[in-house]
């Protein structure tokens, strides 16, 4: 085996950065403590190789998650409100190292129904909590059947532990009468850490 020099190795500059580890086929250089100094007359710390995997654990560059929900739930309410079931958090992009930022394209769907004409369906992400309004649907169907809508929206940047969720709310043709009630639903999102292409 060829000794290993680290003032060489840096000096040489074979540095690998975090990134570029490949958990499956790469290894690390360990000093074993064994002091029985039989076949290792000089040293009481043989060398070891341990796998990246076993030191790394598993490293997520990606982050892909959904909820969905078929419980129905109405609201009378002319103001944004959050839509039960519908909240993700997202989750850290570098392994053991904290704080890699993620770029996220976001989906909700689901279907709806309102109780009269006249009345608008209104959803928006919420991200951080706060309202992104350039995701903001606005709906008036012309009567009263189940209509399917979608939000998709990309985000960069974003870091980890971000909560994201959807709000949703009925511009009403009957104040306090008028009723918007969500079906089926669901909310997924797709990131992967901003170093990466996919």
């Amino acid at each position: 085996m060829d000794p290993i020099s680290w003032d060489a190795l840096k000096h040489r500059e074979q540095i690998i950065k975090l990134i570029d580890i490949n958990r499956d086929k790469d290894y690390f250089v360990l000093g074993h403590f064994d002091n029985r100094r039989k076949e290792y007359q000089w040293t009481d710390y043989p060398l070891y190789l341990v796998k990246a995997s076993d030191v790394l654990g598993q490293i997520n560059y990606i982050d892909r998650q959904k909820v969905d929900s078929s419980v129905t739930f109405q609201t009378l309410l002319s103001t944004y409100i959050d839509l039960p079931f519908m909240t993700l958090t997202t989750q850290e992009l570098g392994g053991p190292t904290p704080g890699a930022l993620g770029n996220y394209q976001i989906h909700f769907s689901c279907s709806y129904q309102l109780s009269d004409l006249g009345s608008s369906a209104e959803f928006v992400l919420n991200i951080g909590g706060v309202d992104v309004l350039p995701t903001e649907v606005i709906e008036s169907p012309n009567n009263t059947g189940i209509y399917r809508t979608s939000i998709v929206w990309q985000v960069d940047s974003l870091p980890a532990n971000q909560i994201i969720k959807v709000r949703f709310k009925i511009t009403p043709a009957t104040p306090t009468v008028s009723l918007l009630s969500v079906l089926n639903r669901v909310l997924m999102i797709d990131g992967a850490n901003v170093l990466n292409v996919i």
